[in-house]
């Protein structure tokens, strides 16, 4: 207790709001150096240390830091600019939080208090605190805390064999990603592609990300070069990958998603590796079971769905088929939390859960940008309501050409639950070499330097324009609602057919996955905020209005009668 109210005025105003306002995370020189702690000490010497100081505070000898205030926190916080500090924070905390988080508000009134009175300081920050612990904002953010608690412990136990040797086919960024976040833990990655040149483009990929770490001084150059240790770039046109592979313990193919090429690597791979080596899949939209029937022992595969960029991106989707052993189950989870990912164990079906609940959330993309929402306001409208990114900035993101492949995936096994635009206009846009991002255009420009911002593609307004139906005048409310209940149904569909184990699954999915807002704390938290049973009706006269894709799952009408939560 007494944060808000000491931390200014040990280390001045100006960068205790920024810590504070921001929880950014301190280096141990920066520290010392702004009076935060006294001592700094080598992690090896820490022990010692730490009996030291405890003896000098025993015995009366230490003497406690005293840092003089510096002219410019004398000026911020001693004259009437003081206010105009708190000002600028208040904008600058409503700029970036869009007013979903109620703390840094609270925080900014108790540091305030405490300038005018250091008693009514404390008493504000008590009784702040009192305040937030009760909003839904906070029971949001607690749910993603224990629910990320709970799924580090492995469901299926200890593994009898855990894996030390790892390798990884294809040495583009997902498998250099898989690569890095695998070295970085102590696991020996054999990184292959089919010549020396894209391994080495690999190898490569991961230096660079830790020399970038090394810059901004997130990691010593001592291990960077262990992590670089443990990376073993192999190739097809020299036969010794074949001698390392018979030590490999674990094998992920990220290699295109094709099922002719990932059973033709299978089925390569196999004749080196040893028997207890897991096969695993980084498929995203492909069936695991097909997969795994080129294998001579399907036990041994499973899916490992990583989201890319790998190493910031925190889910794991971890997909077992009818064939997988329970050990083989047991290792894929143990080697997913030392990566340091949160793992959900997920059944094989198309899209498996993010990017099942992602296919009708595009389909209804589309079908609003058809009926009059420009896509630019409807970006605007999803990152106001508060995803990281809108529908559109997505699909751009991901590719039209994957976003194209999805959509026919998905529309084969969920039917009219992927009833929404007319997705030929992936096909007209991808002939036109407009794939996106990758292409440089897509439903938008993207900028050419970082200074420039991305505006939208004249081109890609005229397919709109040729597919358009008529112009619904949504309002913002109406298309958002429709758009994210596309989105939350299935979800709950997951639940339902047991796609995925639990609702803490489902909200720790989507907000890992594809940044469902936290402070709403996944899909599940929100139909309890909202009530299942008011849920139920949105979607039924959704469902009217719109169409049958808007019709609610059993499982939401079941709980709808007596409004039951999925939570406790």
């Amino acid at each position: 207790a007494g944060g808000t109210q000491r931390l200014p005025r040990l280390v001045g105003l100006q960068a205790s709001l920024d810590m504070m306002l921001t929880g950014k995370n301190i280096k141990p020189d920066k520290a010392k150096k702004m009076g935060l702690v006294d001592q700094v000490a080598d992690p090896f010497a820490l022990e010692n240390a730490a009996i030291e100081m405890a003896e000098s505070l025993a015995s009366g000898k230490a003497k406690k830091s005293k840092k003089a205030k510096s002219l410019l926190n004398r000026v911020l916080e001693d004259t009437p600019l003081r206010s105009v500090v708190f000002q600028k924070a208040g904008e600058m905390v409503a700029k970036k939080t869009g007013g979903h988080y109620p703390a840094p508000k609270l925080i900014l009134e108790a540091v305030q208090a405490g300038y005018q009175s250091t008693s009514q300081g404390y008493e504000v920050e008590a009784s702040n605190f009192g305040k937030l612990g009760m909003t839904v904002e906070a029971k949001a953010l607690m749910s993603i805390f224990f629910g990320q608690t709970q799924l580090k412990k492995n469901r299926y136990g200890k593994p009898s064999n855990p894996v030390k040797n790892m390798a990884v086919i294809g040495a583009g960024l997902m498998g250099a990603g898989i690569a890095q976040v695998s070295a970085s833990k102590g696991i020996r990655v054999l990184l292959k592609d089919r010549d020396a040149v894209a391994a080495a483009k690999g190898e490569d990929y991961v230096r660079k990300n830790l020399d970038d770490r090394v810059k901004k001084r997130r990691m010593t150059v001592y291990d960077r070069d262990t992590i670089m240790a443990n990376v073993v770039p192999l190739h097809d046109q020299d036969d010794v990958w074949k001698r390392h592979m018979s030590h490999a313990d674990l094998a992920i193919e990220a290699v295109f998603e094709d099922m002719a090429l990932k059973h033709k690597v299978i089925k390569d791979l196999e004749q080196y590796l040893p028997e207890h080596c897991i096969v695993a899949t980084n498929t995203s939209a492909l069936s695991v079971a097909e997969i795994a029937s080129a294998s001579k022992r399907p036990e041994n595969v499973i899916g490992m769905h990583y989201f890319s960029p790998v190493p910031q991106m925190p889910l794991l989707e971890i997909i077992r088929h009818d064939k997988t052993s329970d050990e083989v189950a047991a290792r894929a989870v143990d080697v997913g939390l030392r990566q340091g990912k949160t793992c959900i164990v997920v059944k094989d079906v198309p899209g498996f859960y993010v990017n099942r609940c992602l296919g009708p959330y595009i389909a209804e993309t589309l079908a609003l940008v058809e009926s009059g929402v420009e896509p630019e306001r409807l970006d605007k409208m999803i990152t106001k309501w508060g995803l990281p990114v809108g529908p559109i900035t997505l699909a751009d993101e991901v590719g039209l050409d994957v976003a194209k492949h999805v959509n026919h995936t998905l529309t084969a096994a969920l039917g009219v639950r992927m009833k929404g635009g007319n997705p030929a206009i992936f096909d007209d846009m991808i002939n036109a070499g407009m794939l996106g991002k990758k292409s440089g255009k897509g439903f938008f420009i993207q900028p050419k330097s970082k200074k420039e911002k991305k505006t939208i593609n004249p081109e890609a307004l005229t397919f709109v324009r040729k597919y358009a139906q008529a112009d619904l005048k949504l309002t913002d409310e109406e298309a958002t609602d429709r758009l994210v209940s596309r989105f939350v149904n299935e979800a709950i569909l997951c639940v339902q057919d047991e796609i995925i184990a639990t609702p803490t699954e489902g909200d720790i999915g989507a907000v890992f996955g594809i940044g469902f807002p936290p402070f709403i704390g996944g899909p599940f938290q929100f139909v309890d905020r909202i009530g299942s049973q008011k849920y139920n009706d949105m979607m039924l006269r959704f469902a009217d209005k719109y169409g049958e894709q808007f019709t609610p799952c059993q499982l939401l009408q079941d709980m709808a009668k007596t409004n039951k939560k999925f939570h406790n």
